[in-house]
């Protein structure tokens, strides 16, 4: 299904920009409209489920069109009211709610954690906790180490309480220096909503909507479960090697989880569009819709030095500039030789973007400032390879007017044909380990429950038709 529409954005409560020549926009239309063919195949390569995507430019949705499935049971296809759960898109909404507290004096940027969170003490460095600021643990400059499968279970279930969350963060071992090292940590993003939740005695979901939502008349967008239609989001799917899709446990992370505040946002194409906007006023004449946007677009921590200029991390997006490569925060980059060069035959441009995967779904979201431009691209599965990240880079080529675009198909392939050795690697791998005809230990004395030392999680091992089995606080999957 393709839906293709030239409109511009309904005046809510901040500023649009004059609109650029109206052949400008269709100029740019027309160019989206040929990367169309290429979008087409980049999902078929990957076997992506379903796929929402839009493009706006200076306030004006140019592109809007939605494909495959967001039920393949039923066959349905979605739509501009379709729900993705964002994953980590929320990041930049959760740096952003910290910026309106801190505008109102509630918080300061530079503030030792200890201040919002007296009991934080790591474990193996009690003095960091009073080293580290907002700013620090927004930009994943800790150091700490990362430790996502503590909290992510199988069947996409949340495996800790919220409640957790600090004693948790307390036994994270610091992998590098505070400042020294760029370290992605779902974590501190935790801490970031304990935070919040502190200063203002209410739930993240709540300060979210106060701050940020209801001010941008964003109605699709919320992290709070009782605010989610029934059947409005996309059902979650992963792809086999034969690109069969897989129906998954839909996610539970929402307001009141812990890592809410790292993942836990559903929203639409429609309204991640008006909040790009939103987000691009601080580059334009005129008066913001939000406070401190410019701290939170600040480059805080140098990612990764290679054949293109560097890239930093702000709070909630990696920063770059055109000519570079994008994608450094999803698999595409191991499952390729080297990834493409974008905006190698076109005019230097600054650029934001982000990525976001949860069990069954992939997304990214990008920024460009100079021409007023967001790109936003929503999947319902996790495929062959990262295909909302190739089809973003196609999109991002028509806007940025590149004279020679690369054929990004290419690449998808390749990373596609890898992901399928992946699986075949690990079976490998633990088969190399077994050691033949080793003697069984006596189940009994396995059996029991054995804690972490927070008393967060355990894994409880016990039998069951002869077999010894286990599971992680108590969870059947």
């Amino acid at each position: 299904m393709l839906a293709l529409t030239l409109f511009p954005l309904l005046a809510a409560a901040w500023q649009i920009p004059l609109l650029p020549p109206e052949s400008h926009l269709w100029g740019l239309r027309d160019r989206l409209v040929h990367v169309l063919p290429e979008i087409e195949a980049l999902k078929d390569i990957g076997g992506t489920t379903g796929i929402s995507i839009g493009v706006m430019s200076h306030g004006s949705v140019l592109l809007e069109t939605n494909l495959g499935f967001a039920d393949v049971e039923h066959r349905l296809v979605p739509n501009s009211s379709t729900r993705y759960p964002v994953a980590s898109l929320t990041k930049a909404f959760t740096a952003v709610t910290i910026a309106q507290l801190v505008d109102e004096g509630l918080l300061n940027w530079d503030e030792p954690l200890t201040s919002y969170i007296p009991e934080l003490s790591f474990e193996q460095d009690p003095s960091l906790a009073g080293q580290l600021s907002l700013v620090d643990i927004l930009s994943h400059r800790t150091g700490l180490v990362q430790l996502d499968n503590l909290w992510l279970g199988a069947n996409s279930q949340t495996l800790v309480a919220k409640n957790f969350t600090v004693s948790l963060c307390n036994h994270l071992a610091p992998m590098y220096p505070v400042r020294s090292q760029w370290l992605y940590n779902n974590w501190m993003y935790a801490l970031a909503g304990e935070v919040i939740e502190r200063v203002t005695n209410q739930s993240w979901g709540r300060v979210l909507s106060s701050r940020v939502l209801n001010r941008l008349q964003l109605s699709h967008t919320t992290t709070i479960a009782s605010e989610i239609p029934p059947d409005s989001l996309a059902l979650p799917y992963v792809v086999l090697d034969d690109l069969t899709p897989v129906r998954v446990a839909s996610f539970d992370l929402t307001d009141g989880s812990a890592l809410s505040t790292a993942g836990g946002i559903r929203s639409t194409v429609g309204d991640l569009l008006t909040w790009g906007n939103a987000l691009l006023s601080v580059f334009r004449n005129g008066e913001t819709p939000l406070a401190l946007l410019d701290t939170v677009f600040a480059g805080r921590s140098f990612m990764n030095s290679t054949a293109t200029p560097d890239e930093l991390y702000t709070m909630g997006f990696v920063k770059v500039m055109t000519p570079t490569q994008i994608g450094t925060l999803g698999p595409n980059p191991s499952l390729v030789d080297a990834m493409p060069v974008i905006g190698t035959n076109s005019k230097p441009q600054q650029v934001f973007y982000h990525s976001g995967a949860l069990p069954g779904y992939n997304h990214c979201f990008i920024l460009v400032p100079e021409s007023q431009s967001v790109i936003v691209v929503l999947s319902n599965s996790i495929s062959q390879g990262e295909t909302p990240c190739w089809i973003a880079q196609s999109l991002l080529q028509a806007v940025l007017n590149e004279k020679h675009p690369l054929n990004i198909t290419q690449y998808a392939e390749q990373a596609a044909s890898k992901w399928r050795t992946i699986h075949q690697g690990i079976e490998q791998a633990l088969e190399k380990g077994r050691k033949p005809n080793s003697p069984e230990p006596i189940h009994k004395t396995l059996l029991g429950k054995y804690w972490h030392k927070t008393r967060a999680v355990y894994l409880d091992v016990f039998q069951q038709d002869g077999a010894l089995k286990f599971n992680i606080n108590g969870k059947p999957e």
